[in-house]
């Protein structure tokens, strides 16, 4: 688990990071999970542009700092072989159980209560970054706050972040799992 104290010292340097660095990493990203880099920029980020331009770009530099915070914290990013399937597979369990814990969408109560207990299960088991929630849901609360037209985009740039924030933490968890 990562302290306020740590967290703060890795998003400072990954700030100070001259461009070189940066596109070095997204390429290193790009070239290893590319579905990840494409969850990132690509139709996630165009959504959010529909709500909101701003949000969009707040997504973006949100993003490399998960990218960045489980790089520094972690080490490389890991390789998945089926790196499609994999991403498509763990976004579709997560979405299934994020749906679990609303009861807008109609569901078996047996099945919800096995898919929230597998949510809260997965989250521990992924390494899931409490810190690094938090930061970012105070980084897009700030940010929003600054022009009222951000405020239809905010849910949305958060859901969007915390799915990969999860993905992240799966990715690294099925690293350390291969190294045993």
């Amino acid at each position: 688990m990562t302290t306020q104290n740590q967290l703060e010292a890795i998003m400072a340097q990954g700030k100070v990071l001259p461009d070189n660095k940066i596109t070095e990493i997204l390429d290193e990203l790009q070239n290893k999970q590319p579905s990840i880099y494409r969850f990132i920029y690509g139709e996630p980020s165009d959504t959010i542009n529909l709500l909101n331009n701003d949000m969009a770009n707040l997504y973006l530099d949100l993003s490399f700092d998960v990218v960045w915070f489980f790089r520094n914290k972690f080490g490389e990013i890991p390789v998945v072989t089926d790196h499609e399937a994999w991403t498509t597979k763990t976004i579709a369990l997560l979405d299934a159980e994020l749906k679990s814990l609303t009861n807008e969408i109609p569901m078996d109560d047996k099945f919800r209560n096995n898919l929230q207990k597998r949510f809260v299960k997965r989250s521990l088991e992924s390494s899931i970054q409490m810190q690094l929630l938090q930061y970012i849901e105070n980084q897009v609360e700030h940010y929003a706050s600054f022009n009222r037209k951000r405020e239809k985009a905010i849910q949305l740039t958060k859901s969007l972040l915390f799915v990969l924030v999860r993905l992240f933490g799966d990715l690294y968890t099925l690293k350390q799992t291969k190294k045993v």
